[in-house]
């Protein structure tokens, strides 16, 4: 008998009790009614869905998106296409990402339905959402061509846009928290904590994702409010494509010496919205307003790359292929067809050591820029390694 009594003391002191005979944390509950508010703020009503794969798609209506339920975002009037006319690129053609481009009704887009497992991970992220911009970090590693940095005053023109055609692989990480990813970026700012950013490309990141799949990715940062975020994590990407959700797997992938698949990725910058554009097979997803971001009107440093991450202690993942650059497209991961443009409209290639040049912070990894390849690869470069002890 004071047994019980004790343990039913110890329960009241500890803000527990018991549900059907199970002992329950009320701090837990808490937490639990706390995600299931959230999802009903974030899943907003269907007017049509579809089950892909282990995951629910609906269809949103395009002016109640999540993204709109970003302060900064209330009254803004959603842009459907860009004033610009979309740079054509051409990939292998072969890639699977997304849906039937019909599936949705006019006036909807398709949203990948967030679940409690997709919140939990977002918590358990939400304060490295700025850190992608800390190259700083004990286990992260970069290998790609970045183009140097803009000075306004000197220079007297801004990066306004960034594409290329990067392949896509599904290599294996041993750790949730390990990332092996390849992807475009522009980014402005003068110090690291002012550093605005725009990404986009493919990655493997289980704990974000919630499984080892290749996923396509967009992301924002802006660390000077330590705001930002993956896909539709957080409010702030407009989209306006009806077929291809974001938060969705690729369905193939390149194979060592074998078939290759990749995808063209593009980030611009409207010259009359001032929105930011990203653009994937070229098809325009939709956008980052230019609210959203406190220092990036326009951007003074930008790239293509291929990057890992490891917790401390852990070998660091492989990157692109897995293999390093040995002159062949079907054994190393690749981005061809480079080029970015300023916001002056002049359109440009990566010459070498004139507008870009390597960067490389591990012995694991290699890059190799190979210039001008052919009239289909144009400006190209090849990357990755197998990972390993590669050091802080």
């Amino acid at each position: 008998m004071m047994i019980i009594v004790f343990l039913c003391l110890y329960l009241a002191i500890n803000n527990y009790y018991t549900v059907d005979g199970r002992i329950t944390s009320i701090s837990q509950n808490q937490e639990d009614l706390d995600l299931e508010t959230q999802l009903k703020l974030i899943n907003k009503p269907p007017l049509k869905s579809i089950q892909v794969d282990g995951y629910i798609v609906d269809c949103i209506d395009i002016n109640k998106q999540p993204a709109f339920d970003n302060p900064l975002l209330k009254n803004h009037k959603i842009q459907l296409k860009p004033s610009f006319e979309v740079t054509s690129m051409k990939s292998t053609g072969l890639l699977s990402i997304g849906i039937e481009e019909d599936f949705c009704p006019e006036g909807t887009i398709p949203i990948r339905r967030t679940t409690k497992d997709d919140l939990i991970r977002a918590k358990q992220l939400s304060h490295t959402n700025a850190d992608i911009l800390n190259k700083d970090i004990p286990g992260r590693h970069y290998a790609g061509l970045n183009l140097y940095k803009l000075n306004l005053s000197v220079d007297g023109s801004r990066y306004a846009g960034i594409r290329g055609v990067i392949a896509v692989y599904n290599l294996q990480v041993q750790n949730p928290d390990q990332i092996t990813s390849a992807y475009i970026y522009l980014q402005n700012g003068k110090s690291v904590n002012d550093k605005n950013v725009i990404m986009t490309g493919w990655e493997v990141h289980p704990s974000v994702f919630g499984d080892g799949q290749t996923y396509f990715f967009t992301r924002w940062a802006d660390k000077s409010q330590n705001k930002g975020c993956t896909n539709l994590i957080c409010p702030g990407f407009i989209q306006t494509d009806k077929s291809i959700p974001l938060g969705t797997p690729v369905g193939n992938a390149s194979t060592y010496d074998g078939e290759q698949y990749d995808m063209s990725v593009q980030i611009s910058h409207d010259p009359e919205t001032k929105n930011w554009w990203v653009i994937l097979q070229n098809k325009t997803l939709g956008y980052y307003p230019e609210i959203l971001f406190s220092n990036l009107a326009f951007a003074n440093v930008g790239g293509w790359t291929g990057m890992t991450s490891t917790p401390r202690g852990i070998p660091s993942p492989p990157m692109g292929s897995g293999h390093f650059p040995a002159n062949n497209l079907k054994r190393a991961c690749y981005i061809i067809q480079m080029g970015f443009h300023l916001d002056t409209g002049e359109d440009l290639v990566p010459i070498k050591y004139e507008y870009a040049g390597p960067s490389i912070d591990s012995d694991c990894y290699e890059v190799d820029y190979e210039g001008y390849n052919d009239e289909v690869q144009q400006y190209a470069m090849l990357f990755g390694g197998p990972g390993g002890n590669c050091g802080e």
